[in-house]
């Protein structure tokens, strides 16, 4: 991504001030994504013969949408279901014809094949096949018809209504919910927040780095009272040594200086899961989604520490880079009836 474009979309993120003609540029393109919803929505609909679960966002950017698709899929696999991850695979080459992977595939190439949301996926749970399309009708008939799949997660989409589901839930990040409130490019929001409607559960993701999240309840109940809210955290649970995948306790991060190098939607939010963890990070580098670290990023004496996500890229790398690795828990809520 274009220097310029990413500072750009990370003002827009963070909601800070933008120059009064920018701002209006941005606000004239808005039409263009109303338009490419309205047609999305009137395509026809096709339901296929498998179980599908949707996990998407309203918004553009990380909710923290994986942890979410590998517990379900982890669930799954558990009641004997043989699960497909239905997914479009950003970061990697797109291609026009569906292709799937599973643990055959080396893990490098389960990146530059799959993307690196599928890699991780794929390495917590070797039993998951991911099948990599833009449509992702084509994408579910080759689980169900070439792979023998009966139960299918729909990666992001919430926005892919062609293909008929079972459950749709929409996950929502508590720390940034929905922006500035104005839709894609001035804003975040992918669809405007009424779109909310057509879930059938929310996963409210990071409710541990918000103060009070009482009012983002109350929103939702307010436009779908009878839709259960599930409030969670990511939990971290150990890191792990790239260079040989040793586990490494979370205590060794107290009151240690490290660099912490991302390339995620939400560098923040890593950044202070660290810092809660007793890390004095003494440099940060915050790259756009889905972005190669560079080798320079990661040099240095003392311990570098990235995202588990940011892990699947790499085939080997020096012995001082660690990868936080975390799991979605539930994060108890008072005023959560759902």
């Amino acid at each position: 991504m274009n220097a310029f474009l990413y500072r750009l979309a990370e003002k827009v993120r963070r909601n800070e001030p933008i120059p009064f003609p920018l701002a209006a540029l941005l606000e004239a393109c808005t039409p263009a994504v109303r338009i490419g919803m309205w047609a999305r929505r009137r395509q026809a609909r096709v339901r296929v013969p498998a179980r599908v679960i949707s996990f998407g966002n309203i918004t553009a950017g990380g909710t923290g949408k994986t942890p979410a698709v590998i517990e379900r899929a982890r669930t799954e696999i558990a009641a004997r279901r043989k699960v497909a991850v239905l997914t479009r695979g950003y970061g990697s080459r797109q291609e026009k014809m569906p292709t799937a992977a599973g643990s055959w595939v080396p893990p490098h190439g389960l990146y530059l094949v799959m993307g690196d949301e599928a890699a991780l996926i794929i390495r917590n749970l070797p039993r998951v096949l991911v099948v990599k399309c833009a449509d992702r009708v084509a994408a579910a008939h080759m689980a169900i018809e070439e792979l023998g799949c009966d139960t299918l997660l729909l990666d992001d989409g919430f926005q892919h209504v062609r293909l008929e589901r079972d459950e749709n839930i929409v996950v929502i990040d508590a720390t940034n919910p929905f922006g500035n409130g104005r839709l894609i490019p001035r804003g975040i929001l992918r669809e405007p927040v009424n779109a909310l409607r057509r879930a059938t559960a929310f996963l409210l993701t990071r409710c541990d780095q918000v103060q009070d999240f009482s009012p983002l309840i109350e929103t939702l109940r307010a436009l779908c009272p009878d839709v259960p809210i599930r409030t969670t955290r990511h939990a971290p649970r150990h890191l792990s040594r790239l260079k040989d995948r040793h586990v490494v306790a979370l205590e060794f991060l107290r009151d240690r200086p490290v660099k912490a190098v991302c390339a995620i939607a939400h560098p923040e939010a890593f950044f202070r899961t660290l810092e809660q963890l007793g890390a004095r990070i003494t440099e940060r580098i915050a790259l756009p989604d889905h972005a190669e670290l560079p080798e320079e990023a990661l040099e240095g004496k003392s311990v570098v520490l990235i995202t588990e996500k940011d892990a699947a890229r790499f085939r080997s790398v020096r012995g001082n880079v660690l990868a936080l690795h975390v799991e979605l828990e539930d994060f108890p809520c008072q005023c959560n009836r759902g």
